[in-house]
């Protein structure tokens, strides 16, 4: 049977390894949002090559905790959507900054 010291060092050992695995993720994902953002690519863009179109989920879906999505009321041409809930989202606040109207992007 193994010792708690053991035990210990195993677990001090694991959890130095997951830190470290969790920090490469994070540099890599901030890699990848500074790639996507010196290119100009959009989420929509990237769920569209990833074959999750966002047309898909323009509609009202059961999400999997059982509440009803909320449909999408505004969108761009590059596929960015919004709910019209919560926070702007900073393509909409770029495009209002840019002269565009709101009502310019109201899923019909």
């Amino acid at each position: 049977m193994k010792s708690q010291k053991s035990i210990e060092a195993q677990i001090a050992k694991l959890q130095k390894q997951m830190k470290s695995a969790v920090r490469k993720r994070k540099g890599l994902l901030s890699g990848i949002i500074k790639s996507m953002q010196k290119h100009e690519v959009t989420l929509g863009e990237l769920r569209e090559a990833m074959g999750s179109s966002p047309a898909r989920s323009a509609g009202t879906k059961k999400s999997p905790s059982g509440r009803s999505k909320v449909a999408v009321k505004y969108k761009d041409s590059t596929g960015n959507t919004w709910t019209g809930r919560g926070l702007t989202p900073k393509w909409l606040k770029a495009a209002e900054k840019a002269g565009n109207k709101r009502e310019d992007f109201l899923v019909k």
